[in-house]
């Protein structure tokens, strides 16, 4: 049996822990990525980049992920 972790945050919600948020509570955007590798891409020099910048496109529900 397999557990399905839901998160929310931000007005955001995903499922998965290997997803990575960038908390609007600690200056961050808001936007979920699929995984920390483009969260750290995103957040050149502590300011967020716009993930369409990156090449990135978002799911249907509003993942940010490779194009």
């Amino acid at each position: 049996m397999s557990n399905i972790v839901r998160i929310t945050c931000c007005g955001q919600s995903w499922v998965g822990p290997d997803r990575a948020h960038c908390c609007r509570r600690h200056g961050g955007c808001g936007h979920v990525f699929d995984d920390p590798d483009l969260w750290d891409a995103h957040r050149a020099g502590d300011v967020c980049r716009d993930p369409r910048q990156l090449r990135l496109v978002q799911t249907k529900n509003g993942i940010w992920v490779r194009g």
